[in-house]
C-alpha cells in the first residue's frame, strides 16, 4: 500500500461489545502510517489505543469521510504484531464471540497499556511564576508546584487530583486559562518503545516468510524407534508431504512411545527448514517433555508457559522472530508462539480439557492450532491414548487422518485391571473407603519394595446423591446427567434444562435409607492409607500440595527415589508421568468422575481411568489396577478395564447421537454474573427472550434455547451465576444468534452491572 493512502482502518483496544469493530481514521498530512503500528485515536469522548489493520484510499460505502476523525499520534513506529497473528485474533473473535481487543491481547501479550489523561505544565512557566501564584491562589499553587516538580512529563490527571486534593472544576479552570495543558498518553509507553519489533510485517496482514536454513538435531543423538513406530512415522510424513489433510490423530495406548515419534517428526521438519510447536496440557508437564527434547535440539529449543515474567517472554519472542529458536514447548498459550516458518504443531494428550481456555476469549487450543496451520501450511498432530470423541469421530468421517500405536514401547503387557463392587464391600461390613482387595494389593507392594499410586478425582465440585445399597444416582430424566444438590433450596437440579425435584431421604429404587452426599478428598485417603500401611512413606500430589513453585517436581522426584512408597493424587497423576517402579494403581472412587452433572462424564471417566491405569507396569515388572466403584457395569468402567477404546467410542457415540450432543450438535453457553441473585436471574430471563426473538428472525426453529437456569457453580467469588444455552447443528447460526441476542440485550439497557461470558462448545459444566 502506498504511503499516500488517506485512511487507516484501526482496531481499538476497548473490551466493549458495542464498540467492538474496526474504525476508519484520517491520516494527517505528513504522517506515515503502516499496518501493525499502534496509534492514539479518538473514540467518542476519549482517546484510546488502536492497532492499524490496513491503510487504504477507498472507504466502505457505509463510511462517510465527513464523519471521520484524524489520528492523534503514533505510539509506536514499528509493527508490534505479525500480520498472521492479527488475522488469527480476528478469527478468534468471530469463532469465540469475543471482542477483537481481548483476542489481540491473548495472541500478543505485549500490547497491554492503558490510555490516561496527563496534565502538563505550560511551556516557559518558571518557578518564580509558581511562587507568585502561592500568594494569589493557594489551591492553584498546589497544582502548578506539583507539575513543576514532575517537569515536562506531567502527571496523570487522577494522580494529580489525589496528590493535591483540589477539585476537577479547578483543573478545568486552569486548562481554560492556559496555565496547564492536557494530553492523552499510553501508560508504560517508554517500556513499550523498547519491546519486540516485527520486521517487515507492516506491508500486509498475511505475508510469505522466507524459510530459514535447514538445521540438524543437536547433541549428536538420534531417535530409536520400533518397527511399529517407524511405520506410523512414515505414514505421518506422507500426509505431511501430500498436504491433502492438515491434521493427523495418533491413537497410541499408554506407554506406546508417542513422544519418540514426536521427536523424530520434529527432527524431519527442522531438516526441511520448518519450525515446530509442541503443546502439553499442564505447565507441570513441560519440564518432563522439554528434557526429552533438549538432548536432541539443545539451544534451538524454548519452553513457554504462563508463569514466565514479561521480560522473559519478550526475550523468547525476540529469539523466535530472529530464527534463533525453532522448537517451542509449552502449555496452552504456547500455541501463539510467532515462529516465522511454522510447519508442525503437536498436541500431546489432545483430549485434555486444559486445552480449553476458561477465561475470555474461551478458545480451544486444538482449533487455534488448526487455523495456524491453515495459515502457514503444514500439519497438526493430535496424540492421545484416549482421544476426544470429537477428534475420533472426525477421523471416522474422513476429515482427519487416523493412525494407531497398538503395542507398548517395551513390549510389556497392559496392566491387569480388577473392578471391585463397593456395594458388596458394604454388605460384607466394610465401611472403609478402601476395599479389602486394594488393601491386600498395597501390602504386597510394600513387601516387594515397589511403588503404588492411589487416585481420587477431587476436582469434582458438584456433590451428587447416591444410594449405598443399590448404587442408584439421582439423574435428570431429560438430559441423562446427574442432578446437583442445592443445599439452600433442598432441591436436586439439572443445569441443562432446569428440571427440579426435592431431595429424598429414601432411595426411590430400593427404599434404602443409606443415602450419601458423596465427596472425599485426597487428604482423607492419605490419612486412612497411613493406618494400614504404618511406616510407609506416603506422598500427596494435588493442587494444595503443589501450590508453591517447584513443589510438583520435588514431590515427584522424592517419590521416584523412595521404595516402597505410595503416591496419592488427583487427575494430574494421569497426565504423562512415567514411574518405572509403579506396579499398582488404585482408583478410590470411580463414581466421583462418572457422576458429574455433564453429558461428557462417561467420556471423562473412561479417559481418566485409562490414563491413570496406564501408570502401572511401564517397565519390566507387570502392573495391576484396582478400580473401586458402585457402578461396575457402567460402560465407561467396563471398557476402561479392558483397555478397549473403540468399543467405548461406538457405544458412547450412539448415546450422543440419540441425545443430539456434540459432535452431532453444537452448544453455546452464555453465563451471566452479578452480586445479587435476583438481578442476575431476572437478567438471564430477559436475555433468553432476546435470544428467542433472534431465533425467530433467523428462522432457526430447530435450535433449542435451554434455560435460564442456575450455573453448576451457583455462586463463585461472591457473584451469582446463571446461564442460558443454545443447542443446534450449525455453529455459525449459534454464534450469530448469540451475538445479536446479546447485543440487543445490552442496547435495551437490560445489562446494568451484569457481566457476560460466552463459551462455544464448553468442555466443563
Amino acid at each position: 500500500m502506498e504511503e499516500t493512502a488517506k485512511y487507516a482502518e484501526v482496531l481499538v483496544d476497548v473490551a466493549n461489545r458495542r464498540l467492538d469493530r474496526s474504525y476508519h481514521y484520517l491520516i494527517p498530512e505528513g504522517m506515515t502510517v503502516k499496518a501493525g503500528m499502534t496509534l492514539l485515536v479518538p473514540l467518542r469522548q476519549r482517546a484510546v489505543q488502536g492497532l492499524v489493520v490496513q491503510i487504504t484510499d477507498i472507504l466502505p460505502e457505509e463510511v462517510k469521510q465527513s464523519m471521520l476523525k484524524p489520528i492523534e499520534r503514533i505510539i509506536h513506529q514499528d509493527a508490534l504484531i505479525p500480520g498472521e497473528l492479527m488475522e488469527l485474533a480476528c478469527w478468534m473473535a468471530k469463532t469465540t464471540v469475543s471482542s477483537v481487543a481481548q483476542c489481540l491481547h491473548t495472541v500478543w501479550p505485549f500490547l497491554r497499556g492503558k490510555v490516561e489523561d496527563f496534565i502538563i505544565p505550560r511551556a516557559g512557566l518558571e518557578d518564580g511564576d509558581v511562587e507568585v501564584m502561592k500568594l494569589l491562589d493557594p489551591d492553584s499553587y498546589k497544582v502548578l508546584a506539583a507539575l513543576n516538580r514532575a517537569r515536562k512529563g506531567g502527571l496523570p490527571e487522577n494522580i494529580l487530583l489525589k496528590r493535591t486534593g483540589v477539585t476537577q472544576e479547578l483543573i478545568n479552570e486552569l486548562l481554560q486559562q492556559g496555565w496547564i495543558g492536557k494530553t492523552s498518553r499510553l501508560s508504560g509507553e517508554k517500556r513499550l518503545r523498547g519491546t519486540i519489533q516485527v520486521p517487515g510485517s507492516e506491508n500486509r496482514l498475511k505475508e510469505t516468510v522466507s524459510e530459514f536454513p535447514p538445521v540438524s538435531a543437536g547433541g549428536g543423538q538420534t531417535v530409536r524407534l520400533t518397527g511399529e513406530q517407524e511405520e506410523v512415522l512414515d505414514s505421518i510424513w506422507k500426509t505431511y508431504e501430500k498436504k491433502e489433510k492438515n491434521t493427523v490423530l495418533l491413537h497410541g495406548v499408554t506407554g506406546s512411545g508417542k513422544t519418540e515419534i514426536y521427536k523424530a517428526l520434529t527432527e524431519r521438519v527442522l531438516k526441511q527448514g520448518g519450525d515446530v510447536i509442541v503443546l502439553v496440557p499442564e505447565i507441570s508437564l513441560t519440564s518432563q517433555i522439554a528434557a526429552s527434547f533438549l538432548c536432541l535440539f539443545e539451544d534451538k529449543l524454548s519452553v513457554v508457559h504462563s508463569g514466565l515474567k514479561p521480560a522473559e517472554k519478550e526475550k523468547i519472542w525476540s529469539d523466535i522472530l530472529a530464527g534463533r529458536k525453532r522448537v517451542v514447548i509449552g502449555a496452552r498459550s504456547a500455541v501463539f508462539a510467532p515462529l516465522p516458518n511454522l510447519r508442525l504443531i503437536i498436541l500431546d494428550e489432545e483430549h485434555d480439557s486444559a486445552y480449553k481456555q476458561d477465561e475470555n476469549p474461551k478458545y480451544h487450543t486444538r482449533d487455534v492450532a488448526r487455523y495456524r496451520i491453515e495459515q502457514s501450511g503444514g500439519l497438526v498432530l493430535l496424540g492421545s491414548a484416549t482421544p476426544s470423541l470429537e477428534a475420533y469421530a472426525a477421523a471416522h468421517r474422513g476429515k482427519i487422518e487416523l493412525l494407531a500405536l497398538r503395542g507398548r514401547y517395551n513390549q510389556m503387557e497392559m496392566p491387569l485391571v480388577r473392578t471391585v463392587d463397593m456395594k458388596e464391600e458394604l454388605a460384607q461390613g466394610n465401611t472403609s473407603i478402601f476395599s479389602n482387595l486394594l488393601i491386600r494389593k498395597l501390602r504386597e507392594r510394600v513387601d516387594k519394595k515397589e511403588q503404588s499410586i492411589l487416585f481420587l478425582n477431587r476436582r469434582g465440585y458438584a456433590t451428587f446423591v447416591f444410594c449405598r445399597e443399590c448404587g442408584n444416582v439421582a439423574r435428570c430424566p431429560n438430559c441423562d446427567v446427574s442432578l446437583t444438590y442445592h443445599s439452600q433450596t433442598g432441591e436436586l437440579c439439572c443445569h441443562y434444562c432446569n428440571y427440579r425435584t426435592e431431595v429424598y431421604s429414601k432411595c426411590p429404587e430400593c427404599g434404602s435409607k443409606f443415602i450419601r452426599f458423596f465427596g472425599q478428598g485426597t487428604q482423607k485417603v492419605e490419612e486412612e492409607a497411613a493406618v494400614f500401611l504404618p511406616g510407609v512413606p506416603i506422598f500427596r500430589l494435588d493442587a494444595d500440595a503443589t501450590a508453591a513453585p517447584q513443589k510438583h517436581r520435588e514431590i515427584i522426584e522424592e517419590f521416584r527415589r523412595t521404595k516402597p512408597a505410595v503416591l496419592v493424587g488427583t487427575q494430574m497423576l494421569a497426565k504423562g508421568l512415567d514411574f518405572p517402579d509403579v506396579t499398582l494403581v488404585g482408583v478410590i472412587a470411580a463414581d466421583q468422575i462418572l457422576n458429574m452433572p455433564d453429558f461428557r462424564s462417561r467420556e471423562r471417566a473412561f479417559q481418566l481411568l485409562t490414563q491413570v491405569a496406564g501408570r502401572a507396569g511401564r517397565r519390566e515388572k507387570p502392573g495391576e489396577v484396582v478400580i473401586q466403584t458402585y457402578s461396575p457395569d457402567d460402560r465407561s468402567i467396563l471398557h476402561a478395564a479392558r483397555h478397549d477404546y473403540p468399543s467405548f467410542f461406538w457405544e458412547e457415540i450412539a448415546f450422543r447421537k440419540e441425545r443430539a450432543y456434540p459432535p452431532f450438535a453444537h452448544i453455546l453457553r452464555i453465563l451471566l454474573y452479578h452480586e445479587k441473585e435476583d438481578k442476575v436471574a431476572r437478567a438471564a430471563g430477559e436475555l433468553a427472550v432476546c435470544l428467542k426473538n433472534e431465533q425467530e428472525m433467523l428462522k432457526a426453529e430447530s435450535y433449542q434455547i435451554l434455560g435460564p437456569a442456575p450455573s453448576v457453580l451457583t455462586k463463585l467469588k461472591n457473584e451469582y451465576r446463571w446461564q442460558v444455552s443454545i443447542k443446534g447443528k450449525d455453529p455459525e447460526i449459534l454464534r450469530e444468534m448469540a451475538y445479536k441476542g446479546v447485543k440487543k440485550f445490552f442496547e435495551a439497557g437490560l445489562s446494568s452491572g451484569i457481566k457476560i461470558s460466552i463459551d462455544v462448545n464448553p468442555v466443563s459444566p
